[in-house]
């Protein structure tokens, strides 16, 4: 009993450091997911700045809450490129990651080139 006594905080640490490590790669794989989704929306001209971050929040179920995405394009012309950023904070299950990254953030940047003339403007909107 002693024994369990002294190795139950371990495990359970142990334990609870693997699900938030799960939890936190699949909020990073959505992150990822929406960036290159609203990338593709602005590279084929498909709305404007609010209906691209709009439809890149609309792709990250995990990573909405707090979220920003940013739309820049190097120049306007067919060629150039645009770069779409996702910024999300980390979202915790039993409250380790808190503890341990202290509001740490999920960045991903995709940059495509722009295959029709965008009628959207640079800027940046946070997820509704």
């Amino acid at each position: 009993m002693i024994e369990f006594a002294i190795i139950a905080p371990v495990l359970f640490l142990l334990l609870f450091g693997i699900v938030e490590a799960g939890w936190a790669f699949s909020q990073q794989l959505e992150v990822r997911h929406g960036a290159r989704e609203g990338a593709r929306m602005a590279a084929v001209n498909q709305g404007t700045l609010d209906d691209i971050a709009n439809a890149t929040c609309a792709q990250m179920d995990l990573a909405t809450s707090g979220a920003t995405v940013s739309l820049l394009k190097s120049g306007p012309a067919v060629g150039d490129s645009v770069r779409v950023e996702v910024v999300a904070p980390v979202d915790s299950i039993t409250g380790i990651t808190g503890l341990v990254l202290g509001g740490a953030t999920l960045t991903e940047a995709v940059e495509m080139r722009i295959e029709q003339p965008p009628d959207w403007a640079d800027g940046v909107r946070p997820c509704p």
